[in-house]
C-alpha cells in the first residue's frame, strides 16, 4: 500500500511538474504556457469578455504553440474602475481594461476621442483612436508605462429626455442634464444647460423623478438600463464618444517569445478594436429600436441642424486645442487628423 501511495504522489507531481512547463507539441518541444489575470469594469456576461476577450484567448492559442488561459477578473472585481491601469503596469493584473475618463488628466490627448461629432459609430471612433495612437508618438508616450493591445470606443452619446423635446442648441438652456465625463461637462455647460455628474445606474431614476430633465448617454444604455422605460425623446447629434483602453504588462509581453509577440500583435491592435467598437454599435441600433417601439420620439439631427450645433460647440473644440497646446502637443494637428480620418473612414464604408 505504501508502494502503491508513493507512486501515486510521484505520478501527481509529475502531472504538476508537466502542467507548469507547458506540456510539449509534437514534436516532444516544451510548450510555454500563460495564465493571464485579466481585471476590468464590466459585468462577465458583458460581449467584452464572452466575444472580443474570450475570442481573443482563442485566437492566441491558435495561431501559436503556447498554451494560454485567461482569468477573467470583471465587475471592479480586483479594484474599482480607475484602478485598472495600474494594475497593468504594476502587473497584479496582466491584462487591464476600462474607460480612460475614469483616470482624468492622466490621457490628455486621448479626450481629444470626446470631442463632439467626431465620428458616427464606435467603429469609426476605434478606428480613429486606434490610428492615432499609431501616428502620433505623443499618445504613444501616454501609455509607455504597458504595452496597449487594443484601444477602443463606445458608440457616441446621444441625448434623451423624459419631458423635453431636443432639437436646438437653445432647447437645452437651464436644464439639468447628465454627464459622463469631464469633457461632457463643458459640452453641456457651453450650450447653456448645468451639467451633473452620475454614474449610469442612478440615471434611471433621476429621470423618472426629474431629478434630471435630460442625460448624455450612449444608445446601447436604452437597452442595458432599460432607459427607455423613461425616455420620451431621443436626440440624435453624436456629441461625444468615452474610449476604452485594454493594456498588458510589460514584462508579460515581455515573457511571450519573440514569434509569439508578433502573433499578438497582429491580432490586436486596429482590427480587434473595431471588432470591440461594433460590440457596442449592435446594442446601440437594439437599444435605438427598443426606444422607437416604446413610442420614443426619435430627433434625427440634419445637415443643417448640426451647424447650427457645431457653431455652438466650436468654443469646447478650441479651448481643447488651445489647453493643449500649451501644454507642448500638437493639438491642432491631432484635432484635424481625426476629423480628416473620419472622412476617410465614411468614404470608405459608403463604397
Amino acid at each position: 500500500m505504501k508502494g502503491e501511495k508513493g507512486l501515486g504522489l510521484l505520478v501527481v507531481a509529475l502531472t504538476f511538474l508537466l502542467a507548469s512547463c507547458g506540456g510539449t507539441n509534437v514534436s516532444g518541444e516544451e510548450l510555454e504556457s500563460h495564465n493571464l489575470v485579466v481585471s476590468h469594469f464590466q459585468p462577465g456576461n458583458h460581449p467584452i469578455q464572452t466575444e472580443i476577450l474570450t475570442n481573443f484567448e482563442e485566437d492566441l492559442n491558435e495561431e501559436t504553440e503556447a498554451q494560454i488561459n485567461m482569468d477573467f477578473y470583471s465587475s471592479n472585481s480586483l479594484g474599482d474602475a480607475s484602478a485598472h491601469y495600474d494594475m497593468a503596469v504594476t502587473g497584479e493584473a496582466d491584462i487591464g481594461l476600462s474607460v480612460y475618463g475614469y483616470s482624468t488628466g492622466r490621457f490628455p490627448l486621448v479626450t481629444v476621442m470626446e470631442l463632439p461629432f467626431l465620428a458616427e459609430s464606435a467603429a469609426q471612433s476605434s478606428e480613429i483612436l486606434s490610428t492615432l495612437y499609431d501616428e502620433f508618438p505623443e499618445m504613444q508616450e501616454e501609455h509607455a508605462d504597458t504595452h496597449p493591445l487594443f484601444l477602443f470606443s463606445a458608440e457616441p452619446a446621444q441625448i434623451i429626455s423624459n419631458s423635453h423635446r431636443i432639437e436646438t442648441p437653445e432647447d437645452l438652456e437651464g436644464l439639468r442634464v447628465r454627464s459622463p465625463s469631464a469633457m461632457a461637462n463643458d459640452i453641456i455647460s457651453e450650450l447653456g444647460a448645468t451639467p451633473i455628474s452620475m454614474p449610469m445606474g442612478d440615471v434611471y431614476e433621476s429621470l423618472e423623478r426629474g431629478v434630471i430633465d435630460a442625460a448624455m448617454v450612449p444608445l446601447e444604455a436604452m437597452l442595458n438600463y432599460s432607459f427607455h422605460e423613461v425616455t420620451n425623446y431621443v436626440t440624435i447629434g453624436n456629441f461625444s464618444a468615452t474610449p476604452f483602453f485594454s493594456v498588458m504588462n510589460k514584462k508579460t509581453y515581455d515573457r511571450f517569445s519573440d514569434h509569439d509577440q508578433q502573433v499578438l500583435d497582429d491580432l490586436t491592435g486596429k482590427e480587434l478594436a473595431r471588432k470591440a467598437g461594433s460590440i457596442y454599435d449592435k446594442d446601440g441600433q437594439k437599444g435605438l429600436e427598443t426606444a422607437k417601439e416604446n413610442g420614443a420620439e426619435i430627433i434625427e439631427l440634419d445637415e443643417a441642424q448640426l451647424k447650427e450645433w457645431n457653431e455652438a460647440l466650436e468654443p469646447v473644440v478650441e479651448e481643447w486645442v488651445q489647453k493643449m497646446s500649451a501644454q507642448g502637443y500638437p493639438a491642432q494637428e491631432i484635432y484635424d487628423r481625426a476629423m480628416e480620418l473620419n472622412d476617410e473612414i465614411n468614404v470608405k464604408e459608403r463604397e
